[in-house]
């Protein structure tokens, strides 16, 4: 997992502005297997694996 607090912050953000990437989403929704409470997670941890690979210098501490 590439991504840390940073991105999952982005992906907050995006929400509140009601901006959900619709594919994400229906991945979320077939890897949850059904299972409503689980959707929002998956498509947390999709959509910041998303934004953290297409950064060129990665928010990270070395």
């Amino acid at each position: 997992m590439q991504a840390n607090r940073f991105h999952l912050g982005k992906v907050i953000d995006e929400l509140e502005q009601n901006i959900i990437d619709s594919t994400l989403m229906e991945e979320a929704k077939i890897k949850s297997k059904g299972l409503d409470q689980i959707v929002f997670a998956y498509y947390l941890v999709l959509r910041s694996e998303a934004i953290s690979s297409n950064e060129n210098f990665p928010y990270r501490k070395l």
